[in-house]
């Protein structure tokens, strides 16, 4: 049963973003085929998957910046918004950093040192407290310890959350939307002058937000379209239109796919890009058009699950696969085999049970604890 006012298409796409960032770490990343091989037609057909974080990326846009604007008259606004995000993000969050330090102890002792190679490349643990890692990452050319790598994700969208409210609170939707169009034209030009700029650092142009803005703000600038009148109506009444250009962007998505096997710069910068309107218009489909095909997918129960508890998974999910392989192996896995797909199998297993238990008796009753507080 949905909650009043909650939208299940978002929860659906959330359920598909967290189903391609994980089946690409467990399942597609560790394959080492030969060329021509069945295996490596599978890897290729998934080459994208990660770029379930940049749907990530989208939905948060959307779905913040529609509360934020919903609220924006509110003499409340900042304290609501940020108690509600605490509530929401930091208690597990924490939980999972606790876990990894805990991890990292045990690879400390002697007869423990199987974990240890969880921790190669470590970075100081004070920015991950305070989502500022994605800058010592960009610094030192590494995302750090296998189990904290993906955090550099959660930085860019905290740091959204503190630039993203201020605008919309004092600005006027029309202005917003020429914001957020400036913003999404300047991410790729950003992304192109970090890498001649700064060549060296490899991961600015991936880690940083504001090289990574036009997902965010193309989500955010959806929210702003479907609650403008005229706009709402115009897509509304062009259905073919935006089902002609979801087509056209997921062309382009099958292209990258083929491109993204050897990538060169421009395919990166201009494909972060596309990727992102792929993932926009898919959204806007998804939540203005009820009687699609589409729509009836996103609504399958166990998809809408998965999108329920996708934070947890995705923070939890590599450091269950790495505690195991380190269980198992001790070691750096090789490339994938039977036994390291079991272990990959188990621990899918075990992170879907973890994050189902955690959202219904921990995260759940939190995020209910910050709704108490109510935009007045």
């Amino acid at each position: 049963m949905s909650q009043p006012g909650r939208i299940p298409e978002l929860d659906g796409l959330r359920g598909v973003a967290i189903t391609m960032v994980v089946v690409h770490h467990y399942f597609l990343e560790p394959i080492r085929a030969a060329p021509g091989t069945w295996l490596s037609h599978i890897q290729a057909a998934g080459r994208l998957a990660w770029s379930g974080v940049d749907l990530f990326f989208v939905l948060s846009g959307f779905l913040i910046g529609g509360i934020l604007l919903d609220a924006r008259d509110s003499s409340n606004y900042f304290q609501v918004f940020y108690t509600r995000r605490f509530f929401r993000i930091v208690p597990i969050y924490t939980v999972f950093l606790f876990a990894a330090f805990c991890i990292f102890q045990v690879g400390n002792l002697g007869d423990g040192n199987r974990f240890t190679w969880l921790f190669q490349g470590r970075l100081p643990w004070a920015p991950h407290l305070v989502f500022l890692q994605n800058f010592w990452m960009v610094k030192a050319n590494t995302f750090g310890p296998a189990i904290l790598g993906l955090t550099w994700s959660l930085a860019v969208e905290e740091q959204f959350y503190l630039t993203l409210p201020g605008l919309v609170r004092f600005l006027s939707p029309r202005q917003l939307a020429w914001i957020f169009v400036g913003g999404i034209l300047a991410a790729p030009i950003l992304r192109v002058a970090a890498h001649v700029f700064w060549p060296d650092h490899v991961l600015i142009w991936y880690a940083m937000m504001p090289c990574r803005a036009d997902a965010l703000l193309l989500g955010a600038l959806g929210a702003v379209a479907l609650r403008n009148p005229r706009w709402r109506f115009r897509l509304e009444g062009n259905r073919r239109a935006v089902l002609c250009a979801l087509f056209f962007l997921t062309a382009g998505f099958v292209v990258l796919t083929k491109l993204w096997g050897a990538p060169n710069f421009a395919v990166v910068t201009a494909g972060f890009t596309w990727l992102a309107l792929f993932y926009a218009c898919l959204l806007l489909y998804a939540v203005i058009y009820k009687d699609s095909r589409l729509n009836q997918c996103l609504r399958w129960r166990w998809l809408m699950w998965l999108g329920s508890v996708a934070y947890g998974v995705y923070l939890f999910h590599q450091f269950v696969v790495y505690v195991l392989q380190a269980i198992v192996w001790g070691t750096v896995p090789g490339p994938l085999s039977w036994p390291r797909l079991f272990v990959s199998v188990l621990a899918l297993v075990v992170t879907l049970i973890f994050c189902q238990l955690s959202w219904v008796f921990f995260e759940k009753p939190i995020v209910k604890a910050g709704h108490k507080a109510n935009y007045e």
